[in-house]
C-alpha cells in the first residue's frame, strides 16, 4: 500500500469554505442585531429562536462525545505525570472521544455493538421530554445552575455545581480542539498549532460576533458537513471492496456485523442492556449543562422545545447508522486490500483509521479529503462556540451578577463579548499546551472532568424529584457520587479487563517494498522504546483479558448511571436524616410536572404562551 499522500490545493479549498461559512454567519448575525444590545438577545436569541436550527444544535454540539469522559480522564489520572496527553492519545488502548474518529476504529476492532449506543442516547431524549424540558422551560433561568440555588436554598450548592460544569466544559472543548487536530496532523501532515489557532479563532470570533444565534445556525450548517463528509467514506469504501455483493460477506467473515449480545452480565463492554440503561443515564447527563438549557430557554414556545428534542431521536437514530456504514467500509476496504495499517505500522494508533482512509482511498479525488477535514474541524467549532457562550453565561449570571447589577444592558453584552473571546484563547492555550504539558494541572482538570455527568444529573432528579429533599442531601449524595465514579474509573483502567479486540486483516499488502519495510519498524521501534503506561502493566502478572474483582470490570456504558443512582439514593437518605421542613412548602415550579401530582404539591399557574 502506497503511504505517500500529499493535501492538494483543492482540499485546502474545500476545507477553508467550509470553515469560514461559520465565520459569515456570525459577521451577518452580529450586523443584524446590532441594534439589539442585550443579555436576552445575545444569550438567548430573544427567545425566538426557530426549532429545526435548534433541535441540529443541540444534536451536532455533544455528537462527538461517543464516550464517558471517566474512561478517559482516568487514564491521564493514573499515567501520574510520566505522559502527556499526546502520547496517551497515541496510546493503542485510547478510544477517541471524537466520533468520526473513535466510531469507525471501535468497530474496526470490536464489532458494530457500539453503535447500538445511539438508542440509548435516543431513549434519553425522551425521558427529557417528560423531565427536564418542562421543568426548565418553565422556569426560563438564564444560568442552569440557579436551579439548584432556588431548589436547595443554598449557595454553595450552586458554586459546587457551578465549579464542576465549567470545568468540565473547559476541558472537554480543548480535547475536542486537540484531538482532531492531532489525528490530521498524524496523517494528513498539518501542523498541529495549526488546526488549533485557526479552528479555535474562528469559533471564538463567530460565537463573539453574533451570540447565540450565530451559534445554533452555524451548527445547524456544521451537521450538514458532518453527514455530508461521511456519504463519501461510505461509497468508496464498499466500491473498492467490490460493491455491496462483496462488503457484505467480507464484513461478516470478519465477525464485524454481530448485534446479537445479549449478555446479562454488567461486565461486558457493550450489550443491550448496557448499550440501552447504561447509553441513557450517560447521555442525560452528558446533555444536562447549561450548553443545552440555554438552547431550550431560547425557543419560542414549550412546543417548540419538545419539538426541538423530538427531531434529535431520528438525528441520533440516522447519524448511528451512518456510522456503521463508515465504520463497515473502512472495514471492508482495509481487508480487501488485505493491509491493516495498523498492525502493518502505518498508523500509530486505531483512531487514525478514518483520517488514514481518507487521505488513502480520495488522493485521487481532489477536495474529497478537504471536506473529510472541514467535517472533522466542524466538530471541533461547534463544541467550542457552545461552551464558550454557556461559559459566558455562567459567569455573567452566576459569578459577576452582583457586581453587574448598575450597569446597562449594552455594556454587559459588550462585556460578554469580551468574557466570550477571553474563554476561546483559554481553550485554545489549554488545547495547544496539552501537546506537551505532563504536570498536575492537567491531571487536576481532568479528575474533575472525568466523573461528573451522571453525579450531578443526580442531584438535580433528587431535587426535581424529592420535595423534601435538601442540601445536605444534595451536597452529601453529589460529592459521595464523584468520590466513588473516580474511584471506579481509576481501578478500572489501572485493574479491569481488557477488551480482546477481533482478529484483524492480513498485513500481507503493507509493505510492498523495503521503504515501507523500514516504516513498519521504525514505528514499533517507536512504540517498543516509549515507555509504557501504567494502564498497560498487568498487575500480578493476571491475563489482562480476564475477569477481576467485578467493580474494576464494570464499562464505561455504566458509570452515567452509577453516578446518577450513587446521588440520588444517598442524597435522598442524607435529606430525610436532616428532614427538617414540610414537603408542601416546597415551590411546585421546581419539581418535575409529572411528580407533582404523586406528592399532592398545587399546580403553579399556567403561563400564557406566544403563538
Amino acid at each position: 500500500m502506497d503511504v505517500e499522500t500529499s493535501i492538494q490545493v483543492a482540499d485546502y479549498v474545500v476545507c477553508v469554505v467550509v470553515l469560514l461559512i461559520p465565520m459569515a454567519i456570525g459577521i451577518l448575525f452580529a450586523v443584524k442585531d446590532a441594534k439589539k444590545a442585550t443579555r436576552e438577545e445575545y444569550l438567548f436569541g430573544g427567545r425566538r429562536m426557530s426549532v429545526v436550527p435548534v433541535a441540529l444544535s443541540l444534536f451536532v454540539t455533544f455528537i462527538f462525545l461517543k464516550k464517558t469522559q471517566s474512561a478517559y480522564f482516568a487514564h491521564l489520572i493514573i499515567s501520574k505525570g510520566q505522559h502527556s496527553i499526546h502520547s496517551i492519545l497515541l496510546n493503542k488502548r485510547f478510544q477517541s472521544a471524537i466520533g468520526l474518529m473513535g466510531n469507525p476504529a471501535d468497530i474496526y476492532s470490536y464489532s458494530v455493538m457500539v453503535i447500538t449506543l445511539y438508542g440509548g442516547y435516543s431513549i434519553s431524549y425522551v425521558i427529557s421530554l417528560f423531565t427536564i424540558v418542562p421543568l426548565f422551560y418553565s422556569l426560563q433561568l438564564t444560568s442552569i445552575y440557579e436551579y439548584f440555588e432556588l431548589r436547595f436554598h443554598s449557595r454553595a450548592v450552586r458554586i459546587s455545581a457551578l465549579t464542576v460544569g465549567m470545568l468540565q466544559t473547559i476541558c472537554y472543548m480543548a480535547v475536542a480542539l486537540y484531538s482532531p487536530a492531532l489525528g490530521l496532523q498524524t496523517t494528513a501532515k498539518i501542523p498541529l498549532w495549526m488546526s488549533i489557532v485557526i479552528v479555535g479563532i474562528i469559533g471564538t470570533v463567530y460565537s463573539a460576533l453574533g451570540g447565540i444565534k450565530s451559534v445554533v445556525w452555524a451548527d445547524a450548517f456544521q451537521c450538514f458537513v458532518m453527514f455530508g463528509g461521511a456519504l463519501p467514506v461510505i461509497i468508496v469504501g464498499v466500491q473498492t471492496a467490490g460493491g455491496w455483493s462483496e462488503a457484505w460477506p467480507l464484513a461478516l467473515k470478519g465477525g464485524r456485523v454481530s448485534f446479537d449480545v445479549f449478555d446479562v452480565d454488567p461486565r461486558v463492554r457493550h450489550t443491550w442492556w448496557g448499550t440501552t440503561i447504561g447509553a441513557t443515564f450517560l447521555w442525560l447527563g452528558t446533555t444536562f449543562n447549561q450548553s443545552t438549557i440555554q438552547r431550550l430557554c431560547a425557543m419560542k414556545t414549550m412546543r417548540d422545545a419538545k419539538i426541538s428534542y423530538i427531531l434529535n431521536i431520528p438525528i441520533m437514530l440516522a447519524y448511528g447508522v451512518l456510522m456503521f456504514f463508515v465504520g463497515f467500509a473502512i472495514y471492508v476496504y482495509f481487508a480487501f486490500l488485505r493491509c491493516d495499517p495498523y498492525e502493518g505500522g502505518l498508523i500509530t494508533n486505531r483512531n487514525q483509521l478514518s483520517p488514514f482512509f481518507v487521505m488513502q482511498a480520495f488522493q485521487d479525488m481532489p477536495g474529497f479529503a478537504g471536506l473529510f477535514m472541514g467535517t472533522m474541524f466542524s466538530g471541533s467549532l461547534s463544541t467550542i462556540s457552545s461552551g464558550i457562550s454557556a461559559l459566558a453565561a455562567n459567569t455573567v449570571e452566576d459569578i459577576l451578577t452582583k457586581c453587574l447589577s448598575g450597569f446597562k444592558e449594552s455594556s454587559i453584552t459588550q462585556l460578554t463579548q469580551v468574557i466570550v473571546c477571553f474563554y476561546g484563547l483559554v481553550i485554545v492555550g489549554l488545547a495547544y499546551v496539552a501537546d506537551s504539558l505532563d504536570g498536575p494541572v492537567t491531571q487536576m482538570s481532568a479528575s474533575v472532568f472525568g466523573a461528573c455527568g451522571g453525579p450531578v444529573f443526580g442531584v438535580f432528579i433528587l431535587g426535581a424529584c424529592i420535595p423534601w429533599s435538601n442540601k445536605y442531601g444534595a451536597l452529601g449524595g453529589g460529592g459521595l457520587a464523584l468520590v466513588f465514579n473516580v474511584w471506579l474509573a481509576i481501578s478500572g483502567q489501572m485493574y479491569g479487563r481488557k477488551t480482546r479486540p477481533l482478529q484483524p486483516p492480513s498485513i500481507e499488502n503493507c509493505y510492498p517494498n523495503s521503504s515501507m519495510l523500514l516504516m513498519r519498524n521504525y514505528y514499533h521501534s517507536v512504540n517498543l522504546t516509549s515507555t509504557t503506561p501504567a494502564t498497560e502493566r498487568i498487575p500480578n502478572d493476571k491475563d489482562p483479558y480476564s475477569y477481576g474483582f467485578f467493580l474494576y470490570d464494570i464499562p464505561y456504558v455504566w458509570y452515567g448511571f452509577i453516578g446518577c443512582f450513587v446521588a440520588f439514593i444517598s442524597g435522598a437518605l442524607i435529606s430525610f436524616y436532616f428532614k427538617k421542613y414540610d414537603h408542601t412548602k416546597t415551590d411546585p415550579r421546581l419539581i418535575i410536572p409529572i411528580i407533582r401530582k404523586a406528592w399532592s404539591l398545587p399546580e403553579p399557574e399556567a403561563k400564557q404562551e406566544e403563538s
